[in-house]
């Protein structure tokens, strides 16, 4: 009895293990590449030493000299970056102020707080190291706490304007603080997670640039309104919104919550002529004619101002639907209108 229930055992410790390598194996995971032009940031705060932004789900905070002035004891007006978004994040060391000797800090976190990977990065020093020595010292917190007893060290030992790519590969932290002494820049950086994206893309584009443009396309928050507005150059209308050529609306100015990634296309059509046909004689009548193709409601008027629907009989004649006027009631205009 003692062996086969040490067998059973065994077999539900298998079945426990087996099961959870399945739900790791389904797993989802999201690889966020920076710094490319597509990428949008947003200023979170703003201070004269220290500045955090978001774009996607992540937050840069980085360090600002904001207390440099040109001239001993002058007006600060703090010093220029010459990394900025999207090239890179810049962070400057602090030369004047309180927080003097702090150096250059650019810390890293997740909009909501939530674990994730920092699988590689590439820094550009922005002065000579190569004499002193100087490397990126990274540490890793979990709930505000450092992880590890000293920071990792990554050589970065060169002069003003090299690159240094690496590979850390650190896994599983709330947060990342990224060192030096001096002057550096993060130009390229993959970041990596289980977590669910904060954020949509909202793409859209006209179906043609002559007829049409749109606008309202960008990053959203997941969950937040989205309204997408084309607009119709003269001689032209908007006829539909499409996703992967299926209808999405009708209306010009298309709202829907932004929940997942999308790509719209806003369709124009040349404005459609009715054509006039004047009669073979003097009493005879006038031909109207436009697509037969088009929905659209034929109304006319005496003045310009007062519109009401046509209630002369509309033949078809091929791909034409057309009306006849006597030319005995005088003055009179016509015009179709879009449903």
């Amino acid at each position: 009895m003692k062996t086969h229930r040490s067998q059973a055992l065994v077999r539900a410790a298998l079945l426990l293990l087996a099961c959870v390598q399945v739900v790791t194996a389904f797993a989802v995971t999201y690889t966020n590449v920076f710094f490319n032009a597509s990428q949008t940031r947003t200023v979170l705060a703003s201070s004269i030493n220290e500045v955090t932004i978001r774009s996607g789900e992540y937050t840069f905070t980085y360090s600002v000299d904001g207390y440099w002035a040109p001239v001993a004891g002058g007006q600060p007006t703090g010093r220029f970056f010459s990394v900025n978004w999207p090239a890179g994040v810049q962070a400057q060391a602090i030369t004047a102020g309180p927080l003097l000797g702090r150096g250059a800090n650019i810390i890293l976190k997740r909009a909501d707080g939530k674990k994730f990977d920092l699988k590689s990065f590439t820094g550009k020093i922005l002065l000579n190291t190569a004499g002193a020595g100087a490397a990126f010292e990274i540490m890793p917190l979990l709930d505000g706490e450092d992880a590890l007893p000293d920071p990792l060290q990554f050589d970065c030992s060169g002069y003003y304007g090299a690159s240094f790519s690496h590979t850390p590969s650190l896994v599983n932290y709330d947060t990342y603080k990224i060192h030096m002494w001096g002057d550096f820049a993060l130009t390229a950086l993959t970041l990596m997670d289980t977590n669910a994206p904060l954020t949509v893309s909202i793409a859209a584009a006209a179906s043609s640039a002559a007829m049409g443009s749109v606008s309202g396309a960008g990053t959203y928050d997941s969950g937040a309104a989205c309204t997408l507005t084309a607009s119709a150059t003269p001689g032209c209308y908007f006829v539909n919104w499409t996703e992967a050529g299926i209808e999405q609306s009708t209306q010009a100015s298309y709202s829907f919550t932004a929940s997942a990634n999308r790509t719209l296309v806003a369709h124009f059509a040349a404005l459609p002529v009715i054509n006039l046909t004047p009669p073979a004689v003097a009493a005879g009548d006038f031909q109207f004619a436009w697509p037969a193709s088009l929905n659209w409601t034929l109304e006319e008027s005496g003045d310009l101002l007062n519109w009401t629907p046509s209630t002369r009989a509309v033949t078809t004649s091929g791909n034409q639907k057309q009306v006849s006027v006597p030319s005995s009631i005088g003055g009179r205009f016509f015009r179709l209108v879009k449903p």
